[in-house]
């Protein structure tokens, strides 16, 4: 375990400067992807199709207590509270429904920008440090009693491919968690689509 520790420790320094803030946005992203997943497991539970059938067909009905008490708490009572809010003497218009969709977006893409960001933004601190690394070999280059130690060389170069190595791997982590969460915050607007549509059905029940 401390061989392992002093292993890592090493290729911390030699991959420079660059692997604070690789280290700094790896963090981050694994604390928001551990945020993300515990969210949409509560979504995936909140939208079940035994829910979503029950509020359907709550909305389709008219029925205000069956619709509180199934819809409830969480995403699915927060886009149905938003809707009836937005209704115009209990008729439910399409603007209404627009509106409920936008009000549980932001909980939906909470940190998805940022996810998506970091899968940009870390190969190209690696390639920076890749950059700064061969800067730096050259530099010993030029010097010409450094020329002679090999060392000297394969601490600048060192630096280069530690690096890219370093931000294409947390491009790669973050990159699938990022694509489910995406899809998932799809999939709950879609469902919640159904929703709304249920909404809209029962103005026509009710003339």
């Amino acid at each position: 375990m401390g061989e392992t520790i002093q292993q890592a420790g090493e290729l911390f320094t030699a991959a420079g400067w660059v692997a604070w803030p690789l280290t700094a946005l790896s963090m981050v992203s694994f604390a928001l992807c551990l945020e993300r997943l515990l969210y949409f497991s509560r979504v995936r539970r909140n939208l079940s199709a035994e829910r979503i059938r029950k509020v359907a067909d709550a909305l389709r009905a008219s029925d205000e207590s069956a619709l509180a008490r199934q819809a409830g708490a969480g995403l699915l009572g927060h886009f149905v509270s938003s809707i009836l809010d937005n209704s115009n003497g209990g008729r439910i218009a399409e603007s209404a429904v627009l509106a409920g969709g936008e009000s549980v977006r932001p909980g939906l893409e909470r940190y998805l920008p940022f996810l998506s960001t970091t899968i940009t933004a870390a190969p190209m601190l690696g390639i920076l440090g890749t950059v700064t690394g061969i800067i730096k070999s050259f530099g010993l280059l030029g010097n010409a009693e450094q020329v002679t130690d090999p060392a000297a060389m394969a601490v600048g170069i060192s630096e280069a491919l530690y690096t890219t190595a370093f931000g294409l791997v947390i491009a790669l982590v973050v990159l699938f968690p990022y694509n489910y969460f995406r899809r998932s915050a799809d999939r709950a607007l879609g469902v919640l689509e159904t929703i709304g549509a249920a909404a809209l059905e029962s103005n026509g029940s009710s003339n």
